[in-house]
């Protein structure tokens, strides 16, 4: 058994929250670097716009397990371009996971696609792609409408 050390739920906390090497928003960070700008933070999460946070309040306040922002892997081609990718959320509903995107750019569709098609390839079915509009005004709506969807993929 190993010696645990008093507060040590503390130590962690710190560790987590000063450490600058977690994939949580790696990819947003990172482009923001390109453009002198450094991610939103929240509650200690790293979050890409305000109607990104505003989904994050939404499914807090549902008590839903989420992840924002998280980087997933694939390893396929050896290229990390093609092998990662980053959604806005990842959330699970009773075992069921899908994916929450909050849409910026009009015209993206051949790329959100290609994006869709790789996680659908793991078995992720539940995709749906809301615009960041929608998503800053109504983050209720959206986040109902989204927990609806995915309850219908239960397994």
């Amino acid at each position: 058994m190993l010696q645990v050390e008093e507060n040590w739920q503390k130590t962690i906390k710190f560790l987590i929250a000063k450490s600058k090497d977690l994939n949580q928003g790696l990819v947003t960070e990172k482009a923001f670097a390109r453009k002198g700008r450094e991610p939103i933070v929240y509650n200690e999460i790293k979050f890409a716009s305000q109607s990104e946070i505003r989904i994050a309040q939404e499914l807090e306040a549902k008590g839903v397990l989420f992840f924002p922002l998280p980087l997933a892997v694939r390893h396929e081609t050896g290229n990390i371009y093609e092998d990662h990718r980053e959604v806005d959320f990842l959330v699970c509903l009773d075992g069921t996971f899908g994916i929450l995107e909050i849409s910026f750019h009009e015209g993206r569709y051949e790329k959100d696609k290609e994006k869709d098609a790789w996680f659908k390839k793991s078995g992720i079915l539940c995709i749906e792609h809301y615009p960041a509009e929608k998503c800053y005004h109504q983050p209720k709506v959206v986040v109902e409408e989204f927990l609806s969807f995915l309850s219908k993929h239960k397994r």
